[in-house]
């Protein structure tokens, strides 16, 4: 398995937090669940993906036709693999993904950045405080780009 990895920047997550969640949002005053994601992996890593192709998140089954990870640049992680900051948790039940938030590497260990339809906004929670939302499954994903990204910034793969 790998190791942990060194971010660019201490706390980089801070900034997204308490941000409002729109069903059109106008990053970076607001976010959905799937603009937090391509938000953070342009502000951090510099990889810009295409926009998500829904008209109005408030529409959950238009949400769960656009999770197609691939057109993101997304690959799924194989099972012998950790994931890590930037590294992106695709939330949902079983039979279905409707969710998506950024991993974070917190000293309390790995928590998701997400943009969930509530009052409060981008938060950071748990893989426990997830399923107690009501997200059992997560299937991890990586940006293809992420390594490369990740080089440039000075975030190394620790040995």
């Amino acid at each position: 398995m790998q190791g942990m990895m060194t971010t660019p920047l201490k706390d980089w997550w801070a900034v997204y937090l308490g941000k409002p969640w729109r069903a059109v949002p106008t990053p970076p005053e607001s976010y959905n669940c799937g603009e937090l994601v391509r938000a953070v992996h342009r502000d951090m890593l510099g990889i810009d993906s295409p926009a998500i192709p829904i008209a109005d998140a408030n529409s959950r089954m238009q949400c769960v036709r656009a999770m197609q990870p691939d057109f993101f640049g997304l690959e799924p992680l194989p099972h012998h693999v950790l994931p890590r900051a930037f590294d992106v948790a695709f939330l949902g039940r079983r039979t279905y993904l409707a969710h998506c938030g950024m991993v974070v590497e917190t000293c309390e260990g790995l928590k998701i950045l997400h943009c969930p339809e509530s009052a409060a906004g981008v938060c950071l929670d748990s893989l426990a405080e997830l399923r107690l939302a009501g997200f059992p499954a997560v299937r991890w994903f990586r940006h293809r780009e992420a390594d490369t990204a990740l080089r440039q910034k000075g975030g190394l793969p620790c040995a």
